[in-house]
């Protein structure tokens, strides 16, 4: 069963870029996980007759709709009022809400005694479904609209994120029965994106209905993702695979790694498959990159540990990149990139290291450096492969995000090719071997 979805975030802290949507994200990941169809994503002002109109919009096109933001106790939260008027119907009391509060605030030290905006937060509309929400006093509220449903999140992302793993997607599960979504992502690079279509385009012509193809560009690689449909996520993954397969013999030579997955997770698969480990030395992007390895569960099997060497002192006395070598080459230059990544090698025992060197911006480098350049060495403390980079046109945020990925794609690299390296001295040996016995078979 194909399960429309919308998701719809309410708040003009978002419109203004005051902060940044995740919650979205968040949500459109868990329902793809469940096999919906997200339809759209929409933001709008803490406006009554905003917030109505963009329900109404949603529920026409949608089975399921998840709003979040809004019910809060201040005047600027109209999201309970706007359903109200939607659902021609009056806000009431709910107990449980307020017990909920009370709850919540013995247990965070603050009084007990509800003030009279906190007593209105217990107000829910009388069509609605309370769903309790253990970790916040904003009430999240599930309401059915004829066939269709419309759930009102809570717009704390803590909050949110406990009431769907929680209460919201098994509560979907047992409703709809809806489609298994298989996705499978194959990294690429050395190649353009025109080109690459070009390349599979006959393939894609042959592919079946029921798989799809995305590509997604970045600066340093492709990700070509798969998708299919299927009634059981087992039936979905097998469909895919034929064509996966042969997929792979057609971008061989430029097939990065057919991890599937976030990149950190991809590296974190192959560093396990090879049994390394890895550390880092950053400057430049000030500890992004050992975040990241962080971010993945049972990461502290393969990351050793961080150097944050943002001073040139930290650098030369914990990393031991000589004093000389800074002074004739400067800060922001390959010599120095590959000696931080030897210092943190060496240092923090891992058997591969990588390093960032470079001027985020706004203002030039102290050693006269132009914004945007960066240098990236990865080694295992006997071979070393190096990146330079030069990105004058980004920001200071995007310029590390930027880097920061190229690091772990310049790590998978390094890894992929130095796995190739290391195994053909060995074949090599053998076939030496065998030379040598059948020349004493000769004589």
């Amino acid at each position: 069963m194909n399960i429309k979805a919308s998701i719809l975030t309410i708040g003009d802290e978002l419109l203004v870029g005051q902060i940044v949507d995740t919650n979205s994200t968040f949500i459109a990941q868990s329902l793809t996980k469940l096999g919906y169809d997200i339809q759209e994503i929409i933001s709008v002002k803490d406006e009554t007759v905003r917030i109505i109109e963009a329900f109404t919009r949603e529920l026409t096109q949608s089975d399921v709709v998840l709003v979040t933001g809004g019910l809060g106790p201040t005047r600027d939260d109209k999201t309970k009022q706007a359903l109200c008027l939607l659902l021609d119907c009056e806000l009431k009391s709910d107990p449980k809400v307020l017990k909920n509060i009370t709850r919540l605030f013995k247990k965070r030290g603050y009084k007990t005694e509800l003030n009279q905006l906190n007593k209105d937060q217990g107000l829910v509309p009388e069509k609605s479904i309370v769903v309790e929400n253990t970790e916040g006093t904003a009430p999240c509220l599930w309401t059915e609209i004829d066939d269709k449903v419309l759930i009102n999140l809570p717009g704390v992302p803590f909050e949110m994120k406990a009431l769907m793993r929680k209460k919201i997607i098994p509560k979907l599960q047992k409703k709809y029965n809806s489609d298994a979504i298989y996705q499978h992502d194959v990294m690429i690079h050395n190649i353009t994106e025109s080109d690459l279509a070009i390349l599979l385009e006959k393939w894609e012509n042959n592919l079946p209905q029921s798989i799809q193809v995305a590509y997604l560009p970045s600066r340093a690689a492709i990700d070509l993702r798969l998708t299919s449909i299927g009634t059981t996520q087992q039936e979905a993954k097998k469909m895919l695979q034929p064509s996966l397969q042969s997929l792979k013999k057609i971008i061989k030579p430029y097939l990065l790694t057919a991890y599937s997955g976030k990149i950190e997770e991809r590296l974190g698969a192959i560093l396990r498959q090879q049994k390394r480990t890895i550390s880092t030395a950053e400057s430049c992007t000030g500890g992004a990159i050992a975040q990241l390895l962080t971010s993945v569960s049972g990461s502290s099997a393969y990351f050793v540990g961080s150097v944050v060497a943002y001073a040139t002192e930290v650098k030369t006395n914990v990393l031991q990149v000589n004093k000389a070598l800074i002074v004739d080459k400067t800060v922001v230059s390959e010599e120095v990139a590959v000696a931080m990544a030897k210092g943190a090698q060496k240092k923090l025992k891992s058997s591969i290291a990588v390093a960032t060197t470079g001027v985020a911006g706004p203002k030039k480098g102290e050693d006269g450096k132009p914004v945007g350049t960066a240098w990236i060495a990865v080694t295992d403390g006997k071979k070393t492969l190096t990146q330079a980079c030069f990105y004058p046109y980004m920001d200071r945020e995007d310029f590390t995000k930027t880097i920061t990925t190229n690091a772990l794609l310049l790590s998978i690299r390094f890894l992929l090719d130095n796995n190739n390296q290391i195994a053909k001295p060995k074949r090599t040996q053998k076939k030496k071997v065998q030379k040598n016995k059948q020349e004493k078979q000769k004589t």
